[in-house]
């Protein structure tokens, strides 16, 4: 079943106003010539907005809206801060403070992924659940953001497979997909066979044949050692979005980011996913 939403929208927040950041790929985010941030790989994409994961040394922190969401989300939650910390080498804890999100991206608390539980989040949709990312303005590194995972998942133990352990790993696939969004990572969806679609589940796939967690509308390991991991083909990304942080952004990025007045390294902007 689908458990993320596909919609875009995207904006950068300044000084109480709205304004339009437009930020086109160029070719130099796929080939990273010339020690440049790069935003695309082979089976991963930054989300419009992120160029980067903060490396200032604060690290991020995982928490829950409600003791419910805790529950539910806590084990895949500790399973994805676990990976995130040694693939991109930046500390994801996980809290057991419960506090929901402002889901505003001017009152998220900076460096936070908040994460609850609701029927059917996107637009009243069956299985679908959603993220809102949130990035700094300034610098575009990872802010934080806020995630509503379905409770239908729970509502019956064959939701996703008829088999117990294959509907427990992509139980956790649902969960980190999301946070997967929160952390900067898009839907790798592109057109292989080359007839001018991008449809659903076309993603390259890794050596077993797996598609990228991040795949829309899911994907990832379905063994039960595995479930809630980001793949081989995708863990390039996380750490290229670690890497990004001390490289300068490609020269046509650059020019763009600096032409919107008003906005400053406090700004927010966000998007939903």
């Amino acid at each position: 079943m689908k458990h993320t939403g596909l919609r875009r929208k995207l904006c950068a927040i300044a000084a109480g106003a709205t304004v339009l950041l437009l930020l086109p790929a160029t070719a130099a985010d796929a080939a990273g010539t010339g020690g440049t941030q790069v935003y695309s790989g082979g089976a991963w994409k930054a989300l419009p907005g992120i160029r980067s994961l903060s490396g200032d040394g604060t690290g991020y922190t995982i928490q829950f809206a409600t003791a419910d969401a805790r529950t539910k989300l806590g084990p895949a939650a500790k399973q994805a801060a676990a990976q995130l910390t040694s693939v991109t080498g930046i500390k994801f804890t996980v809290s057991t403070t419960l506090k929901a999100s402002p889901e505003a991206c001017a009152a998220q608390p900076r460096h936070v992924l908040t994460l609850g539980t609701k029927y059917r989040p996107f637009n009243g949709k069956v299985g679908m659940s959603r993220a809102w990312h949130c990035y700094n303005t300034g610098d575009h590194s990872v802010w934080g953001g806020w995630s509503w995972i379905d409770t239908e998942y729970w509502s019956r133990p064959d939701w996703f497979s008829s088999n117990k352990a294959t509907n427990a790993a992509r139980l956790k696939n649902a969960i980190n997909h999301e946070i997967g969004h929160l952390v900067g990572l898009d839907h790798p969806n592109k057109d292989l066979n080359h007839d001018g679609k991008v449809a659903d589940f076309e993603c390259p796939l890794t050596p077993k044949k797996y598609r990228p967690l991040m795949c829309s509308p899911n994907g990832g390991y379905t063994s039960a050692d595995d479930g809630g991991k980001f793949t081989s083909i995708e863990t390039p990304g996380l750490k290229q979005l670690a890497a990004n942080w001390t490289l300068p952004a490609p020269a046509a990025k650059a020019r763009l980011a600096t032409s919107a007045p008003g906005i400053d390294r406090g700004a927010l902007g966000g998007a939903d996913s």
